[in-house]
């Protein structure tokens, strides 16, 4: 059998696993139909790929599933009509509209409430409906759907939260290829060239190996959520690296990174230590049982000390995009086996003039967590390696 035949049957068969779980909730919540919404782009892309194994660009798409019926999925474009039946699993594929991105089409909203409505529902449970809808699409489905409706959004992201063993597979397959292209930061990275410009060789290596969307960050001062810019790299600098990618097999991951560049500070070398210690602490910290709160409270043990701002909250659940459960410092959600978390420390010294931020994700096993990261969380680049580079 070729390596591309068990590919194709293993995405079956994790695509099988999951409209088993859909069908069993929707029996335990009495459902007779479940609409799922999702459009296409990073934190709103992952229920449509999750259960049809594809996504348009920026475009939006519906799943409709009824009791005891094949799903039909819907879009509003011709042209992801045909992406969708060449690159989906779903069989029953139709579109209507145009495929303006600004607007939610009427035509398309009134085809979904009539197919569901053709099957005289009593209770209907759309995913996405509080939380990724606008307000056209939630008013129009509210009103016109005759049945009692529910939010499944939760529903959802319970199954999406834990991973079998096939899909852990593939989310290792992602991460490996994130980290393939964050190592080439330390090739490419030298004082004298702008972020623009490492990150473009970055990009050239996990869009060129398969990757189908991307986030590559490269930033010396404080917080790394700023796409790359033409700024110069200092001779002196603590560099942090970051690849998100989705990777032809759909599943989201996060890689990130510091790289000393030169000779840093002694306040720079104390940030990026407490980083890479808050991160130590958490791949102790992880295992069943615990709580996200457990996870947070390892983090803050290494920088509660220090006087430091911290530029985004801890982690979360990856796989199929985004996933439960977030980790906050306040979260009572307990972490179980099967789930896979990306857990980003992300600090800023107390004036915001440099930062530090690494980011790792976790498979949760019955006894504690494996890391995936191969490479180490902080790399020392001297000046002679900068010039040998260069």
């Amino acid at each position: 059998m070729s390596i591309t035949n068990s590919i194709e049957i293993m995405k079956n068969e994790i695509m099988n696993q999951r409209w088993k779980k859909l069908e069993k909730e929707m029996e335990v919540s009495d459902l007779d139909a479940v609409v799922i919404y999702g459009k296409g782009i990073i934190t709103q892309y992952g229920n449509l790929y999750y259960f049809s194994g594809y996504y348009p660009i920026l475009r939006h798409g519906f799943i409709i599933k009824i009791k005891g019926k094949e799903p039909i999925v819907y879009y509003n474009t011709r042209a992801d009509y045909f992406l969708a039946k060449e690159n989906g699993s779903i069989k029953d594929v139709r579109y209507v509209g145009t495929g303006d991105v600004i607007q939610a089409e009427d035509p398309l909203l009134i085809e979904i409430a009539n197919v569901i409505n053709a099957t005289s529902p009593n209770r209907v449970s759309i995913v996405g409906l509080k939380e990724s809808m606008n307000i056209k699409q939630y008013e129009y489905l509210m009103n016109h759907i005759k049945a009692e409706i529910v939010d499944g959004t939760g529903m959802l992201a319970k199954i999406k939260s834990y991973k079998s063993q096939e899909e852990i597979e593939m989310v290792k397959n992602s991460f490996a290829l994130a980290e393939k292209s964050f190592a080439a930061f330390k090739e490419v990275i030298q004082p004298g060239k702008t972020c623009t410009e490492i990150a473009g060789e970055v990009e050239k290596i996990a869009r060129g190996s398969g990757a189908i969307d991307t986030l590559v960050f490269i930033e010396e001062g404080p917080f790394f959520l700023r796409k790359p810019t033409n700024k110069i790299i200092s001779e002196n600098a603590l560099v942090t690296c970051y690849v998100e990618l989705i990777d032809e097999n759909g599943y989201w991951v996060e890689k990130g990174g510091l790289i000393a560049v030169g000779e840093i500070s002694t306040d720079m070398k104390q940030l990026a230590d407490a980083c890479v210690r808050a991160m130590e602490e958490v791949k102790k910290t992880i295992k069943p049982g615990k709580t996200v709160a457990d996870i947070a409270n390892a983090i803050h043990k290494h920088i509660d000390h220090l006087d430091v701002k911290i530029g985004i909250w801890h982690g979360h659940g990856v796989g199929v995009d985004h996933d439960l459960p977030v980790i906050s410092d306040s979260g009572k959600e307990v972490i179980e086996e099967g789930m896979v978390l990306s857990v980003h420390p992300n600090f800023a010294n107390a004036t915001e003039e440099f930062g530090a931020s690494i980011a790792d994700v976790f498979i949760v096993t019955k006894d504690g967590a494996d890391s995936l990261s191969k490479l180490p969380y902080m790399t020392y680049l001297t000046q002679k390696e900068s010039e040998r580079i260069g």
